[in-house]
């Protein structure tokens, strides 16, 4: 091994132990391994920061902004309210309604802004029903996990490996590439919530927030001219990036419709720059970096021989795959899904290259394992806060996340090959 892929490989571990404490924010932490792959040398100085710009990086902060402005205009909280409406108010009702609601709004915004925005509308239903947040708050967070997996504008993870494929000279992922595995987890995954979920939900009542189910009152209604404004340029730029013409591609449509966004009125320049996830950027940003780093070194090809012993030396694409995606799983247990997946995509594209294969498929199980199973509050940080509010124990969210942890296994293995060969 040369000087450099030790100090790369020196430095990926350090990075690793970092992702994994709660002392270093996910953002430093990647900026570091940038800065270090490019002192080693193994990536320019002049192009070491060039990924915090990348097309990836605009499409995510563009339909950030683009989300931000349905909520500031109230159309997402109207939309949350009427799908509550819709499915009832019994316990059952309002646990569907927790799911597809859930699963709806994190699809366009990231699950912080659909966890901010149906949060207190189910807070108030349930103190109306008399119906324990317990029942309620884990069913939300399996929609936001539903959602995220569905576009590019769902979460980081998939821009991130999007982008990571693009720096290894790749095509990048379609806007909906997600939900050619996504919906089949997703309904895999809702047909065994419907048989289990109540199984598995804990029976202590749990007294729904007053102070958030005030915050309900104040959801519009009706439909204003601002809101059905918001809700065009969401869809318009949805159409577009699903069109992505050579004249228009996916990241100028994201950058058109946040630019839109302002100019209408639907949020403020303020309000805009509030909605970006900045440590999203920074650590998407300098993990593609580091992943540039590790192709660089040769430190991906050494990987890459690893993992092939570790399936048996003569191991097949898809067992490789099986690998990669339980791989991403069990990490993500107790780092960020953020960075899970942008520590895993390099280690896929150098496996597929050792294999002279389309890295695509490899990706992709990456992408899916950073998101097959929360077993535990440090897989996400959503999570923490779903915990907080249906007052969980780490017990609840184990046997919740087994569902999760099938039903990914089951739509990974079935729809990835099927569609990225």
């Amino acid at each position: 091994m040369s000087i450099q892929m030790i100090l790369t490989a020196l430095t990926i571990a350090i990075v690793t132990f970092m992702f994994f404490s709660p002392r270093f924010p996910n953002a430093v932490t990647a900026t570091i391994g940038a800065i270090a792959v490019s002192l080693i040398g193994v990536v320019p100085f002049k192009s070491v920061f060039n990924s915090y710009a990348g097309t990836s990086i605009v499409l995510m902060c563009g339909m950030m902004v683009v989300g931000g402005g349905m909520f500031h205009t109230g159309f997402a909280g109207w939309l949350g309210n009427m799908i509550v409406k819709k499915t009832g108010k019994n316990e059952r009702g309002l646990q569907i309604a927790a799911i597809l609601g859930a699963a709806v709004l994190s699809t366009f915004c990231n699950g912080n802004a659909a966890v901010m925005i149906l949060y207190p509308i189910f807070s108030s239903v349930c103190l109306a029903a008399h119906v324990s947040m317990s029942r309620i708050m884990l069913p939300m967070f399996i929609g936001i996990n539903y959602g995220t997996f569905m576009s590019l504008a769902g979460s980081g993870m998939a821009p991130a490996t999007s982008s990571i494929l693009m720096d290894a000279g790749y095509e990048g992922w379609s806007f909906f590439a997600p939900t050619t595995v996504g919906l089949p987890r997703a309904i895999i995954s809702f047909v065994l919530m419907l048989l289990f979920m109540n199984k598995i939900l804990p029976d202590t009542f749990v007294l729904p927030d007053v102070a958030e189910a005030a915050k309900a009152k104040d959801l519009p209604e009706k439909l204003t001219g601002k809101m059905i404004v918001s809700g065009v340029i969401m869809v318009a730029s949805v159409v577009g990036m699903v069109i992505n013409s050579p004249v228009c591609p996916m990241h100028i449509c994201a950058a058109i419709g946040a630019v839109a966004s302002v100019l209408t009125g639907c949020l403020s320049q303020k309000q805009m720059f509030a909605s970006i996830d900045w440590g999203a950027v920074f650590m998407i940003g300098g993990m593609t970096a580091v992943a540039s780093g590790v192709a660089a070194s040769g430190l991906g090809d050494v990987i890459a021989n690893g993992v092939f012993a570790l399936g048996g030396g003569k191991a097949s694409k898809f067992t490789i795959m099986m690998i990669l995606l339980l791989t991403t799983g069990l990490i993500t247990q107790f780092m960020s899904n953020n960075s899970a997946a942008t520590l895993m995509a390099p280690i896929g594209i150098a496996v597929a290259e050792s294999m002279g294969t389309d890295p695509h498929a490899f990706v992709m199980a990456c992408l899916f394992g950073s998101g097959v199973a929360a077993l535990t509050p440090m897989a996400t940080p959503v999570l923490a806060f779903i915990m907080e509010g249906g007052k969980y124990s780490a017990k609840d969210l184990f046997k919740m996340g087994l569902l999760s942890l099938i039903s990914g296994i089951i739509a990974s293995a079935i729809f990835i090959p099927l569609f990225w060969k």
